[in-house]
């Protein structure tokens, strides 16, 4: 595989698919949806003239990378909490909920019917969620079930911070204003000092017809630079031969334990419950979903859109072929449904 590291030059937008009016706000999602990173690389293909959309057999990330500290961060599991209204207080996990009290029967909610435990946070604190990320080492203790260090995770705005400002719809091909009224405000963002973006990209090699050492200098003796992000802005890039992304180890498991997946990067799937191979679904805890969509050489250039679960979702489930589970262990999408380099999941045992 080939570690790609990217560093942006200015500010960078990353749209959802989410519709947008004019007079509306246009905001920025962080990090970017693996298929955008896929867009951007594959396009540097593209002007050797290689037009296949196979090139990539496989994407692992984005990631966010501190040059301070070296250490790599990842989307922060949903089930970690912190007290509420403190920035930088103590955080909190969520257990799962069994069973009825006199005050609460699950029955009486509104839960989808594939649910049949909630998870909660037994305390008598006032937690809330929050966007942030995690290091290696804190999710390295998440998955083993240990207390994380809240020194492990870092808020959204220490990472980045956004810019707010105005556009003006034009004809891009004679860059004139084409309307009244065509104002829209963008929320841009912009990474801090010291961070970037990292991904792992494997190729197919059969496809470009050259090995990867033919690949990497392709890569490597070009200008390093991508075109990223709804306007397409320029980054800059390093890039590393690599082994593959062996960060975490796979837990072994038996059937009939409760795991608890993450999604490291976000879930497309048919329907908001997913319905995952080797897995009975008992509790799912993610902040919303996102809108995401794409036009896809590989579905004949139609326009795409899905419904997906934002990486740091957590859901719990029960094993019921545990051959099953082991398969889905950092096995992203290969691009199939459009989507490559979503669905990517690794797992800890509950205890």
């Amino acid at each position: 595989m080939i570690k790609f590291k990217i560093e942006p030059f200015d500010v960078l937008f990353f749209g959802s698919g989410r519709p947008f009016n004019l007079g509306d706000t246009a905001s920025s999602i962080f990090p970017p949806l693996p298929h955008t990173l896929a867009g951007a690389i594959s396009s540097k293909i593209y002007e050797k003239g290689i037009k296949d959309y196979r090139v990539l057999k496989k994407i692992i990330g984005p990631f966010l990378f501190n040059e301070d500290e070296k250490k790599f961060y990842f989307p922060k599991p949903a089930d970690i909490c912190r007290k509420r209204k403190e920035k930088n207080g103590n955080i909190y996990l969520l257990s799962l909920f069994k069973g009825n009290t006199r005050l609460f029967k699950s029955e009486n909610t509104n839960k989808p019917g594939e649910i049949d435990i909630f998870s909660v946070y037994y305390g008598s604190e006032q937690i809330e969620f929050f966007k942030g990320f995690i290091s290696k080492e804190g999710l390295k203790d998440w998955l083993e079930g240990k207390i994380i260090d809240k020194k492990e995770i870092k808020l959204a705005d220490e990472i980045f911070k956004e810019e707010k400002r105005i556009g003006i719809k034009q004809d891009m091909s004679f860059h004139t204003v084409v309307e009244l009224h065509g104002l829209y405000r963008i929320d841009f963002i912009r990474l801090k000092e010291n961070w970037s973006l990292v991904l792992w990209v494997e190729f197919d090699c059969e496809v470009l017809n050259k090995n990867e050492d033919e690949i990497f200098n392709f890569f490597n003796d070009s200008v390093k630079v991508l075109k990223l992000g709804g306007e397409m802005k320029a980054v800059r890039y390093e890039i590393e031969k690599v082994n593959g992304f062996n960060f975490f180890e796979k837990p072994k498991l038996e059937n009939n334990d409760i795991i608890k997946i993450l999604f490291l990067t976000p879930g497309i799937y048919d329907s908001f419950i997913p319905k995952i191979d080797g897995v009975e679904i008992k509790s799912i805890i993610c902040e919303g979903y996102l809108n995401v969509g794409l036009h896809s050489l590989r579905l004949n250039k139609k326009r795409v859109m899905k419904k997906s679960l934002p990486s740091g979702t957590v859901i719990y489930g029960q094993v019921e072929d545990k051959e099953k589970v082991k398969n889905l262990w950092l096995s992203s999408s290969d691009g199939s449904n459009g989507f490559i380099g979503s669905n990517l999941i690794i797992y800890g045992k509950q205890k």
